[in-house]
């Protein structure tokens, strides 16, 4: 993943700082970036058909690499700021969740019953909220995970550990990230036609995820750390005298 950040940054951001600096300020690429996605995104996964998948995935492939580049550009021109970075996270939830709406607009036009679409917004609100207890206790970011976790938890491989790292953080490994992130199942559905089965399986991996991850927290605030990633989490928690420690 490093590898492809690094190429990125060489042959497609440094290319559009180049075009669009002095043009355009950051946080108007982020605002522009946004309603794109917004507007033809949106309508393109709620169509239900495999043109409006395929549009939809062509605008949100446009729209990861304007989120790197509004950053970069920021960085570049010295505009950085909170508010920028603030503007970019917020907006990033409300994209997150009208495109999951509208994929499942496009399923229930192609035959899924409107309960799966329903059942699967709950579970990804339950989501976020258990991310943003996990975000605010122990510092992780939502899209970039924590190094100082995934570092951690690699000092112990064992099988119960790397299957607890992916879950709670799935940028640790290419596995996690497939498995437990939307957008490779989006893109599979997209190019197969099968966005339906798709996200019944994103479905079934959310939903043992959300549990998973619930428990751990359960598990985690009762004092227990007789699991490994527990101890490892507790490293990050400035209510726990192993925070102090390390």
């Amino acid at each position: 993943m490093e590898k492809i950040k690094v190429m990125y940054r060489r042959y497609i951001s440094d290319t559009l700082i180049y075009l669009l600096r002095g043009k355009i300020t950051a946080n108007q690429l982020t605002v522009l970036n946004h309603i794109i996605t917004l507007t033809f995104g949106v309508y393109g996964f709620s169509r239900g058909t495999w043109r409006g998948y395929l549009l939809g995935v062509t605008v949100m492939s446009i729209n990861v690499i304007l989120d790197y580049a509004d950053g970069d550009l920021a960085k570049e021109t010295g505009t950085t700021s909170e508010f920028g970075a603030w503007l970019d996270s917020g907006i990033d939830v409300i994209i997150q969740n009208a495109v999951m709406a509208s994929i499942f607009i496009g399923c229930i036009k192609e035959g899924m019953p409107i309960a799966w679409g329903m059942a699967f917004m709950v579970m990804n609100a339950g989501m976020n909220m258990v991310s943003f207890h996990y975000n605010q206790r122990f510092g992780f970011s939502s899209s970039q995970g924590m190094k100082s976790f995934r570092d951690r938890m690699g000092f112990n491989r064992r099988y119960k550990n790397r299957h607890d790292k992916n879950l709670v953080d799935p940028t640790s490994s290419g596995i996690g990230l497939v498995l437990f992130t939307y957008r490779y199942w989006v893109l599979a559905g997209a190019i197969l036609n099968l966005m339906p089965l798709c996200m019944l399986i994103v479905f079934i991996l959310l939903a043992y995820r959300l549990i998973f991850m619930s428990g751990l927290y359960l598990y985690y605030l009762s004092g227990n750390q007789n699991r490994y990633v527990c101890k490892v989490l507790s490293c990050f928690d400035e209510s726990r005298e192993s925070y102090y420690g390390v």
